[in-house]
């Protein structure tokens, strides 16, 4: 399995997240936005790449991110839905 091609192009660190990290992607993107994440390592002063840092954003960091068990109701939606078409994946708007 490969690196993305701009890690290849530049020294990247690699492995776990610090606390110093996640502070400085958090600080970029909530206060410039993110635009593109290619250019968001290097204006956050970061040395990660840009998909490291989007994915960091998207599954950890986003301060929308619910954690925790699903409601009642929600869960009561899910096995509904699940009855109804199955396996398939949906899209729920």
């Amino acid at each position: 399995m490969g690196h993305h091609s701009c890690c290849n192009q530049q020294k990247v660190k690699r492995g776990l997240w610090s606390p110093e990290e996640d502070e400085k992607l958090i600080r970029y993107v909530t206060t410039h936005g993110y635009g593109c994440w290619s250019e968001v390592p290097e204006k956050a002063g970061l040395q990660r790449c840009g998909k490291s840092c989007r994915l960091r954003w998207i599954n950890y960091l986003r301060p929308d991110i619910r954690r925790g068990r699903f409601t009642p109701e929600e869960e009561k939606l899910i096995i509904s839905l699940h009855g109804a078409v199955g396996n398939r994946l949906i899209s729920i708007s």
